[in-house]
């Protein structure tokens, strides 16, 4: 059973790797929405690699492009409790 402690570790490695000034990001940073600054091309960047990650983990077939973008914002910890829901389903 993954756990979101996993999750929050699997996302906030990924976010170091992509997004090089990441000190100022923390688990209620906005990802998505209105109030991120995050650019558009990490976040797509931040989702696909979250998915080879999980990929790499054993969970085949993670989908969370459509699942990110079915909603208005999203904070890093809303962004895991999504991903932790996803690969439970």
């Amino acid at each position: 059973m993954t756990k979101k402690s996993e999750i929050d570790n699997l996302l906030f490695s990924v976010i170091k790797e992509v997004i090089k000034d990441n000190q100022s990001i923390d688990k209620d940073s906005v990802f998505i929405g209105a109030d991120s600054f995050i650019d558009s091309i990490d976040i797509v960047q931040i989702i696909s690699s979250v998915e080879d990650k999980l990929e790499e983990k054993g969970y085949e077939g993670c989908d969370l492009f459509e699942k990110t973008f079915q909603e208005d914002c999203l904070t890093f910890s809303q962004f895991s409790d999504l991903i932790l829901k996803n690969i439970k389903n």
